[in-house]
């Protein structure tokens, strides 16, 4: 069951009452140890529900807050199920365009790879020197003391 609750109530305690109320406190706490065990497990238990009462009310806060800024300006939320039919037709259209627009940057770049690579091979098997010789560290180091690198 939904209650209603004032702007004042969301608020919190007016700040004499919260004065008020800690200056009760300070005068009950020296006569705490003279009560009974029954009234301090009555005192703990009325405790607990109001500290539950209180956490009830900060959610209800936070999700009056989430539904308030999620609403937006308009009042409608982006769920409302009385959106027009252009709103879904222009997500679906944005994720399908996006979708294309993935799948012909991932065709270029492996279109593009593969050109690379064969051209690539094409050097390597058109070129004088044997391909073993690439392999060889004594040719890896021939490469170095012939055409040193400025890089160091």
């Amino acid at each position: 069951m939904m209650s209603y609750r004032s702007d004042h109530d969301l608020a919190g305690p007016p700040a004499d009452l919260e004065t008020t109320g800690r200056q009760l406190a300070r005068r009950l706490l020296p006569g705490v140890d003279e009560l009974p065990p029954d009234t301090l497990r009555r005192l703990s238990a009325a405790r607990e529900q109001a500290v539950d009462r209180r956490r009830q009310m900060l959610t209800e806060q936070a999700q009056l807050a989430w539904r308030q800024s999620v609403a937006g300006p308009s009042g409608r939320g982006w769920f409302d199920q009385h959106a027009p039919a252009w709103h879904v037709l222009a997500s679906v259209g944005t994720v399908l365009i996006l979708a294309l627009g993935l799948w012909m940057i991932d065709n270029l770049q492996s279109e593009q790879f593969v050109s690379e690579t064969a051209e690539i091979d094409k050097l390597l098997l058109t070129d004088d020197l044997p391909t073993a010789a690439y392999l060889d560290p004594g040719f890896k180091h021939f490469l170095k003391l012939s055409f040193p690198s400025n890089s160091r």
